[in-house]
């Protein structure tokens, strides 16, 4: 193994522990809005991940792929949160 190959797995565990560590914070802390940031690190993270291993792949088509799902998922989950954070309190009670 390179050295090159072993920087991009030390990168990878890296980021996997932030993602423990994320996932520990939010069950310890029980907020409401943390299932957020536990979404947006999957996305992100695991699209990080997913493209550290398609460097270190011989076949990094489905490691890229996956990646792509990941980050785009993040994406959406985003934007579906800043909409619903800006409509108002009472299209939600209209009857």
């Amino acid at each position: 193994m390179s050295w090159v190959e072993a920087v991009l797995a030390g990168v990878a565990v890296l980021l996997v522990i932030n993602l423990l560590a994320a996932f520990a914070a939010v069950a310890r802390a029980r907020h409401t809005a943390g299932w957020l940031l536990v979404v947006l690190l999957t996305g992100t993270t695991g699209a990080a991940v997913a493209a550290l291993l398609a460097a270190l792949s011989e076949n990094p088509g489905r490691f890229l792929d996956v990646a792509l799902i990941l980050a785009g998922f993040a994406a959406l989950t985003a934007a579906v949160r800043v909409a619903a954070g800006r409509r108002p309190a009472t299209d939600a009670v209209q009857r």
